[in-house]
């Protein structure tokens, strides 16, 4: 009994109190200034990218580093949002926007751009795309090319880096190949990349000329089919 009576302020300390809990939340996040954070998705790196090219194999992994150090991302995009949705996990919410554009639609180029601070290019194709067309006459179809080598190696970069100088971008990132030294190379997709880089440097001079070699990674085209043809045969 005396224990009862001892132990009955201890268990009034342990009920649950009821508090009045404010129902108005902030709508909208507003940054006081100089507030940057200490780094990671969650802060603000103050810094705004635009990202061409982002569905391809490395422009995932350049996407995953910009969203994980904060940086707000401009991302273009030719497909619809199956396309580019395994990208929307690489960055905080509201922390990038996914624009359709053309790359025969200078405007539309633009606006990916927008206010960016720095605009990175990993478009390149190593062969012409084709689809098929309707004509007149039978089969009643044709075999077309719809974006050749030319096209996303040389005309697709020169017009990014004639809108940065045009907008007044402070830096552009061309990433081109290694084997765009050899301007005489027999291979077309080689010369392609030589004459996109000279392109991109006349529109602007200041350019960041990336020049890899072959890349490998968990979704590359070289070590994966070796790997599917030891697993087959």
């Amino acid at each position: 009994m005396a224990l009862r009576t001892a132990l009955k302020p201890l268990r009034k300390s342990l009920l649950p109190t009821t508090r009045a809990f404010s129902t108005e939340l902030p709508r909208i996040t507003e940054r006081r200034p100089n507030e940057t954070g200490r780094g990671g998705r969650a802060s603000d790196a103050g810094v705004k990218v635009a990202l061409f090219g982002a569905t391809g194999f490395l422009g995932r992994y350049v996407s995953s580093g910009l969203g994980s150090n904060g940086t707000l991302t401009y991302i273009g995009t030719r497909g619809d949002e199956f396309a580019y949705r395994h990208l929307r996990p690489h960055h905080e919410l509201g922390r990038a926007k996914f624009s359709y554009y053309s790359s025969r639609d200078k405007q539309s180029m633009a606006d990916i751009i927008a206010d960016a601070d720095i605009v990175i290019n990993l478009i390149g194709k190593y062969y012409d795309t084709k689809a098929l067309e309707n004509t007149d006459s039978f089969p009643f179809l044709n075999y077309k090319v719809s974006t050749s080598v030319w096209e996303a190696n040389v005309e697709v970069p020169k017009m990014i880096a004639e809108l940065c100088t045009e907008m007044q971008v402070d830096n552009l990132i061309h990433v081109s190949s290694a084997a765009a030294g050899n301007v005489d190379s027999a291979s077309e997709w080689a010369r392609s990349k030589a004459e996109g880089e000279k392109e991109v440097l006349k529109a602007y001079p200041w350019a960041t000329i990336v020049r890899p070699t072959q890349m490998f990674g968990h979704e590359d085209k070289l070590l994966n089919l070796f790997a599917k043809m030891a697993e087959r045969f």
